[in-house]
């Protein structure tokens, strides 16, 4: 068959926070839809920030023992890091949801995920960030850290640094992450296509394929 070659790319914004794991979920699995999609729905993807606990002190907070508190329910939550696991897979790759020790404050890999969408290498960064946290156990809340992940995706060392100590920058990403929560955003991973239609929830390709089908022609809709 012939393809359409003068498709506009449809714009899907994940709205998502690295330490979330059903959000690294919902990057690799909207990755493997779009090349799935790619000759029938182009998608230009951003990352938008999300802080699902904006309170996390700068330094950070033992991970373990927060979701001990946050999940009471050991049982229901080994069930929910094992749905997560299988959905990975169905994505195409692995990673283990309890692995990670600390849980860090994300305002400033946010920052850093937010400054490669202007430099046009954002998925670079985002996908490092997202690997250097769940699977190579990093502190993404350190900004030496975070400088070398960035810097090994292809964004300027000084660059990084001198936006880290930004208290303008912090300041706006900080509210870009408020104004999701306040515009509804409650669960994420959010994807958020054409501006206009959302979904909602780390799943597993298909299921991403079928909902971004669906949006698209919602989205031709409100735009005829």
């Amino acid at each position: 068959g012939t393809f359409v070659t003068d498709l506009s790319p449809l714009a899907v914004d994940i709205v998502a926070d690295p330490v979330c794991p059903w959000c690294y979920v919902g990057t690799m699995s909207l990755l493997a839809a779009r090349d799935r999609l790619a000759n029938e729905i182009p998608l230009a993807l951003r990352w938008r920030p999300y802080m699902l606990n904006p309170a996390t002190p700068a330094e950070g907070v033992d991970r373990h023992a927060y979701y001990r508190e946050k999940f009471p329910d050991a049982e229901g939550l080994a069930k929910a890091r094992e749905t997560i696991r299988a959905y990975a897979k169905e994505s195409g790759f692995d990673f283990d949801p309890a692995a990670p020790a600390h849980l860090p404050n994300t305002l400033k890999a946010h920052m850093v995920i937010r400054l490669a969408l202007g430099a046009g290498n954002q998925e670079e960064v985002a996908r490092a960030i997202y690997r250097a946290f769940w699977d190579e156990l990093r502190d993404i809340g350190d900004d030496e850290t975070l400088i070398d992940i960035a810097a090994k995706a292809g964004l300027p060392a000084d660059a990084v640094k001198e936006m880290l100590s930004s208290d303008e920058e912090k300041k706006s990403v900080a509210s870009e992450a408020i104004a999701f929560a306040k515009a509804g955003v409650t669960g994420v991973p959010t994807f958020i296509v054409g501006e206009a239609v959302g979904f909602t929830g780390g799943m597993p390709p298909d299921a991403i394929v079928e909902r971004l089908r669906r949006a698209r022609d919602v989205v031709k809709e409100l735009t005829a």
